[in-house]
């Protein structure tokens, strides 16, 4: 770990445990903003409890731990925690992940969603924040790692952990109470009816290409970092042989 790092200083801690604060309060508003709690219908995204079924919610959650957890070690001067949560393998992990959520919001989602009206003026605020400052705060961080490990791609293995877990829980949620927080995830949803497909083989589909990408990322997280880190050693050997 290189101690005098962005990542692990006094002012990274208190600039983390502000933005983990901003996101734990957007949350609660949002869960306790409305009452149509397991609607059966598709929700707006600020719809009662129904927001932790959301991939975008659970990674923003983790994130706002992590933010947090961290800024109180470096604060508290809890170095076992600190070097654990600044490992390459953790930070990538929790930045792909948010990164995915940026990506696809931003990217695709954005251009089919709808802006809140004036009444729900913050609505908009709490998704800018989740789909685009969090993911960006965090790609932001990446570049700027304390852990110059390398990364093996076995990470990769180990990050889809927790995709695969979220799809496990929103699955079986989504069966009994016969609501996904996606409709792609829905064997329901009419546009598979639109495409000709199948709705298994839709679902399907969709699961594959959502794993694909965030493979696809992963391992481009990997090689960034990788590249980071030997760049980032061989300064530090060229700095090392001038002063000697």
């Amino acid at each position: 770990m290189d101690k005098a790092n962005f990542l692990t200083s006094k002012k990274f801690a208190a600039i983390a445990l502000a933005m983990g604060i901003m996101g734990g309060a957007l949350k609660l508003i949002a869960i306790f903003t409305y009452e149509n709690h397991l609607s059966r219908e598709y929700p707006a995204l600020l719809s009662g409890w129904n927001n932790l079924a959301f991939f975008t919610y659970t990674t923003n959650i983790l994130v706002d731990f992590w933010l947090l957890f961290l800024a109180l070690s470096i604060l508290f001067n809890i170095g076992g925690v600190t070097n654990f949560l600044t490992r390459a393998s953790v930070q990538g992990f929790v930045t792909v992940m948010i990164f995915t959520v940026g990506f696809m919001y931003c990217g695709v989602l954005f251009w089919f969603d709808e802006l809140y009206s004036r009444g729900l003026w913050w609505g908009n605020f709490v998704t800018f924040w989740h789909h685009a400052v969090t993911p960006a705060f965090m790609v932001f961080l990446f570049f700027r790692p304390a852990d110059r490990t390398k990364l093996s791609t076995k990470s990769l293995l180990l990050w889809l952990l927790y995709p695969l877990a979220y799809l496990g829980f929103t699955m079986a949620r989504g069966a009994k109470i016969a609501w996904h927080p996606y409709p792609f995830l829905n064997l329901e949803w009419e546009m598979f009816a639109d495409f000709n497909l199948a709705p298994g083989l839709g679902v399907a589909l969709s699961i594959a290409f959502l794993f694909l990408f965030i493979l696809s990322v992963s391992f481009l997280a990997v090689k960034i970092h990788n590249r980071i880190a030997g760049k980032q050693s061989g300064d530090t050997t060229k700095q090392q042989g001038a002063r000697k």
